[in-house]
Order: structure tokens, then sequence, then C-alpha cells
């Protein structure tokens, strides 16, 4: 048994490691909740499902529950109630891939004539480890597997039940038994709905603070006399020219350029610009100069539908600086990064998840000038596994919107 149950193991692990398939284009879905039936209990006639609910970034708690209440012929029958609470860190994010648990088990069992002619009816306490893996299918569809291992704590009677119906009225009882049980406690291959929210961002943006060498600035003061000879002085002034920059991811729906304040981090992230006007305002002498938005698109799709749905996206996180700081438009200058490549090398570069191999094969296909063709290459990559991922945790961080405040302070020496 233990020979087959490490087998199990490793092959879930090795299969954890094949690509899911991800929906091309961009993902303003994340999930919430899933709801969940285990196919292998459905097998045996057991009615079951299951809850899982989002607790942190990396943490679920799946609420499985099965019942079975089913008399079949010749008495036998797997009659039981059984509640699995578990607790799951996921190795990446919630809800896909794969996942480390622990779990805990009670219920009450009425069991006769499966594999012996004995009927056992009783109750099991206890918990274990398990490991699994998701493989999402579509935003709301997947495909779940896990197996563990752990204790149970067995009270029952046992009835003899060779001259009855396999009840406990015409059966004879012959004992009570207490066993303590050590194996495969879980065992599961689920299908599984999810229930969504808006995508939240990984990452933090990137506020950066420059004063750039300031130009002098003369002021002349005129001084009438009593005599016709006009004297004049001068007194020299700084005019300190500064920059606030900062980088802001905002979601918005799929293929929208509409702000929605809402969704996923966008507060937070609309905060920050508002922090980066505080910090600009804070001197009463300060005079905003100009503003620079710098939009970027990732490089999934259509290049040229990209670069439009940047720019119009930039221009909505003009219009809400507008109206929200009352800021004339003239202010404004809009810039069009295009898809976020430089962005992407960047990610690639960094990645925990990739090895010194992977890295330096993925960015050769980065400098490919033909930009269809390095697309196709990127999804064809290692049988499409990376670009998975790359589409699930790189391309929503590299649609930003880099804004830069220019304004000048002026000091008196």
């Amino acid at each position: 048994m233990r020979k087959y149950l490490l087998y199990a193991l490793l092959g879930l692990f090795f299969i954890g490691r094949l690509p899911a398939q991800e929906p091309r284009g961009e993902r303003a879905f994340a999930p919430a909740a899933a709801i969940k039936t285990n196919l292998l209990y459905d097998a045996t006639t057991t009615l079951n499902l299951g809850v899982e609910l989002g607790v942190g970034e990396r943490w679920t708690i799946d609420l499985p529950a099965n019942y079975n209440p089913w008399t079949f012929s010749d008495g036998r029958k797997i009659k039981h109630w059984l509640v699995q609470p578990t607790l799951r860190y996921w190795s990446r994010v919630a809800f896909s891939g794969s996942f480390w648990a622990l779990h805990a088990h009670g219920g009450q069992f009425n069991v006769a004539r499966i594999g012996d002619q004995a009927h056992r009816q009783g109750w099991l306490v206890g918990g274990g480890l398990s490991y699994g893996h998701r493989w999402n299918l579509s935003e709301h569809w997947g495909v779940e597997a896990e197996i563990g291992v752990g204790y149970a704590r067995l009270d029952f009677d046992k009835y003899d039940t060779s001259a009855s119906d396999g009840c406990t009225r015409c059966g004879t009882l012959i004992g009570q038994e207490t066993k303590d049980y050590l194996g495969v406690t879980k065992a599961a291959v689920s299908l599984v709905y999810t229930f969504g929210r808006t995508k939240q961002t990984l990452a933090e943006p990137v506020v950066e603070y420059i004063v750039l060498p300031p130009p002098v600035r003369e002021t002349v003061i005129v001084q009438p006399v009593e005599r016709d000879t006009v004297y004049v002085a001068t007194t020299s002034s700084l005019l300190e020219t500064r920059q606030e920059t900062g980088r802001a991811t905002i979601q918005f729906p799929v293929n929208q350029s509409t702000l929605h304040p809402e969704m996923g981090q966008n507060r937070s992230e609309l905060m920050k610009i508002a922090q980066s006007m505080e910090v600009v305002r804070r001197d009463p002498s300060s005079t905003i100069q100009r503003i620079d938005i710098k939009a970027f698109s990732s490089p999934e799709g259509d290049s040229g539908h990209n670069e439009a749905l940047a720019c119009q996206r930039a221009e909505t996180l003009r219009d809400y600086m507008i109206e929200t700081f009352q800021l004339p438009d003239t202010l404004f200058n809009i810039i069009d990064g295009g898809e976020n490549w430089e962005g992407l090398r960047q990610a690639i570069a960094i990645s925990p998840d990739l090895t010194g191999v992977e890295r330096e094969e993925l960015v050769q296909i980065l400098l490919n000038p033909d930009v269809a063709e390095r697309k196709a290459r990127l999804r064809a990559y290692r049988g499409g596994e990376i670009y998975t991922r790359l589409l699930r945790e790189v391309y929503p961080l590299l649609r930003v919107s880099e804004y830069t405040i220019t304004y000048t302070v002026e000091k008196k020496e």
C-alpha cells in the first residue's frame, strides 16, 4: 500500500508540472470561491459537495461534505456521512497550480457486507496531510486532484450478518472494537466551478522623487528716487524644477477603457496618484508645468489593438486626474508606450520560477525583430507551459501607466 501511495504522490506532482490551458488575451478575473464535486465519490454513489473560500493570496479553506444513504442488493451498504475541513497553502497563487493542505475529518458509518459478511456501525475522527494540483480549464471551470495520508480513530460495533439481510436488528452483536488507522485518508479527482472577482495587482507601484538642476531667474526691482536717476537693484532667486513620478497598474474590464475605482486594487493605485499630487502641492509656491502619462499594453493578441487600447486607457487616466484634481487639460501629454516588451524582459530576467537556460532562451526569443514571429515562438516555447504562466502571473503587471508630474517651486536665497 505504501508503495502505491508513493507512486500516486509522485505521479500527481509531475502531472502538476503540465501547463494549464488559459484563455489568451487580457485577464480581469481572479477566483474568490469555488464549489466542487469529487468524481471518485460520485462513482461510489456517495453524494458530495465541497465549498472552497479564499482567505489570502495563497491560502484557502476547503469544506467538503459526503453523504451516502443507500442500501444495495443482498444487504450491502456503505452508509455514512463525513466532513473534512481543509486548510490549503498554494505554491504560487490561490485556486491555481499546486498546493499542500492540512485536513481533519469526522463522521459516522454504517457498513455491511463489504469485503466480508460483517456489519460495522460507529464513528471516526482524525486528520492528515495532503498534496494536490488544480488545472484551470477556463475562468470558471477546472479539474483538481488531491491525495493525502493521515490518521483515523475508529470506534464501532460489529455484527454477524451471515444469516441476515445485513441490518443490526437481524444480525448478532459479536463485539465492540476500536482501531487506529494510518494510511490514505483523502483521495479526490474533482470537477470545480469557480466564482470570481477582479484580479488583484501583485506588485506595488514604484514612486520616485527627482530633483533636477535648478535654472536661475532674476527679479528686477525698479526704485524711484528724488533725482531723475533710476537705480536698478536685482535680487536672485532659484526656480527649482522637480518631478514626481510613479507607476499605476489600473485594472480595466477586458478590452475596455472605462475606469471603475472599485475594481481590484484600483482604489489603492489611484491613492498613489493622489499622494504624488499631495507632494507637489505641499509647497504653496509650486506650479505644475506638465504631466506626462505613458501607457503600456501587455504583448498578447493583436499589436495594433493593444496599442490603441493602451492609449485609450491613458486618456481615461488623464480625464480622471483632470476631474479629481481640477487641472487644465493643456498640462497633459499622452505618450504611447506600445507593447511592454521591456517590462516582459525585466520580469523574465528576475523570475525565480525560471532556470538560467530558460531565461537565456526567452531573452533570445525577445530579440527577434519580427513581432508576430516573436509572439508565436513565445507561445510555443517548451510546449506552452511557460507562456501560460506568463499570461497568468506576469502579463497583467505589464498593463501599466507611468506618470511624471513636472513642477517648479521657488526658493529664495
